[in-house]
């Protein structure tokens, strides 16, 4: 197992996705509205906030003090509504708005559109902002659920940030648009490229024995244990990868299967067999930070008792896996940053572990408790007539170590849910979080609700159309950052008046 953990480390790029979430939509009231959303059904959300007088450490108080006045009459709503109907299918809406009290304050729209994005509204300045859109995901099953909804949002910024950015030849594209397909694609192809990558594993399971050294060592007790390190710089690192590279490019099969999802841009520069050489080049004048350190120790009975990975990247990174007993930790180190986060525990006894953080002089460390507890639906009756019901809690808790800056923090959401018995009824999904510093006694209460109901008349954009994927970088980031900017200075007049 092992073994094959590391294999997928060294493989990502060429590696099959993991199989998404269990639709759990039959009992589970948030993947229920996941599926009503999916059909038709508009989903509204509500955001208030309620803020304490005491500011948290790390806000100006007076700028504390101007948003805890401002919040009691302050909202931001949303709505959304995806089209299954007839001529307007795979058409769709987002819309937020932010109101003070009765009033509404700013309006901004998302509108889908076949195979563009319209972004409008009070802050456009008269404009239609346009991007590309994909509604592959969309439109190939009936329902989704709460993963399907997750894998439209990461293909749909895959596919986004690939024609915003516009790949063009001479230049290497990016692989990001090509994981996001692959990462959500069917279980069926899913299963045929993991088939296919079995001997790329077998491949980098014997270059790892070849390169591991096993020992015999005594613990701190007296007891025999078996100690065994992998090692390996820069130029077999290199070495082994170019074998790799050699397998795909002359394995057609596997070439033919990755083609269908890339564009031609990306398939000539990942899969033609002449690239092989220009990763030869790279490969050989790669710099790591580090050697390459994989070392485990096992009891008398064969049970490995600690393991530690150094794995280092050609940027300068060292990515770092630790097993020791029930701990896992995982860290990331670059120059003079790095970050440590320790894991152990599990759903039922929760999770806890110990933290560090550091950047240049900057640095803290502590530990956390996290709980998290989801009850199953029930049925029940109301004075609406019988339902079903859910409710939920998470809490975590940050405690800093002794002699740190900041102060202990503490998050608890509370999470209610109901809906009718029959799958097309209203559902409801709320919940409200709380943060706080008991030292200081600030905090920050959330409520947020939400609700399915019946689908919306979508609008139509209104506004000269500005295409940001033909605009140049500065020219896009000036355009997003205007678009932000007076959206804020429509909002200025709250905090004036205040």
């Amino acid at each position: 197992m092992m073994k094959r953990i590391l294999c997928l480390l060294f493989c990502l790029a060429l590696l099959a996705p993991q199989a998404l979430a269990e639709d759990t939509s039959g009992i589970d009231i948030a993947a229920l509205m996941a599926r009503q959303v999916s059909g038709n059904s508009a989903f509204r959300t509500q955001w208030t906030a309620e803020l304490s007088e005491n500011a948290p450490y790390f806000m100006d108080a007076a700028l504390w003090k101007t948003l805890s006045a401002l919040a009691p009459d302050t909202s931001f709503e949303t709505t959304y509504v995806f089209s299954r109907a007839g001529e307007t299918l795979g058409n769709s809406q987002a819309a937020l708005y932010a109101r003070r009290g009765e009033d509404t304050l700013a309006s901004l729209y998302l509108n889908g559109r076949g195979e563009k994005w319209q972004l409008w509204g009070d802050a456009a300045e008269g404009q239609t902002l346009i991007l590309p859109r994909d509604t592959s995901l969309l439109l190939r099953d009936r329902y989704l659920t709460l993963a399907g909804w997750g894998g439209v949002l990461l293909r749909g910024l895959g596919f986004m940030q690939s024609q915003v950015e516009g790949q063009q030849e001479g230049a290497w594209p990016a692989p990001f648009r090509f994981l996001t397909r692959v990462f959500t694609e069917t279980e069926n192809w899913k299963g045929i490229t993991g088939g296919l990558l079995d001997r790329y594993t077998e491949q980098i399971s014997a270059w790892m024995q070849a390169h591991t050294a096993i020992t015999l060592q005594r613990s701190a007790g007296g007891a025999l244990t078996t100690a065994s390190e992998l090692r390996a710089d820069g130029a077999e690192l290199a070495a082994e990868a170019l074998e790799l590279l050699r397998m795909f490019y002359s394995d057609g099969t596997l070439r033919n299967v990755l083609r269908n999802q890339m564009t031609g841009i990306e398939a000539n520069n990942y899969l033609e067999p002449g690239m092989l050489t220009l990763f030869e080049t790279m490969l050989n004048t790669m710099e790591l930070p580090e050697e390459l350190v994989l070392s485990r120790v096992f009891d008398t009975e064969g049970q490995q008792t600690h393991m530690s990975l150094r794995m280092p990247l050609a940027d300068g990174a060292v990515l770092i896996w630790e097993q020791a007993g029930e701990t896992n930790t995982y860290g990331l180190e670059k120059g003079d940053r790095s970050l440590r986060l320790g894991v152990r525990g599990d759903r039922d006894t929760g999770w806890q572990g110990d933290f560090s953080l550091k950047r240049g002089e900057a640095a803290y460390s502590g530990s956390y408790q996290l709980y998290v507890s989801m009850q199953p639906t029930y049925e029940d009756e109301t004075e609406k007539g019988s339902q079903r019901r859910q409710s939920g809690d998470i809490t975590l808790l940050i405690t800093p170590a002794a002699g740190e800056s900041f102060p202990a923090q503490t998050i608890t959401a509370a999470i209610t849910a109901w809906a009718g018995l029959e799958n097309d009824r209203p559902a409801h999904w709320n919940a409200d979080i709380e943060w706080s510093e008991p030292d200081s006694g600030a905090y920050l209460l959330l409520h947020i609700k939400t609700r399915t109901g019946a689908a919306l008349q979508q609008t139509e954009a209104v506004g000269e159309p500005v295409e940001l994927a033909v605009l140049d970088q500065a020219q896009r980031e000036a355009k997003i950052k205007q678009f932000l900017m007076n959206f804020i200075n429509i909002l200025q007049p709250v905090t004036i008046d205040r």
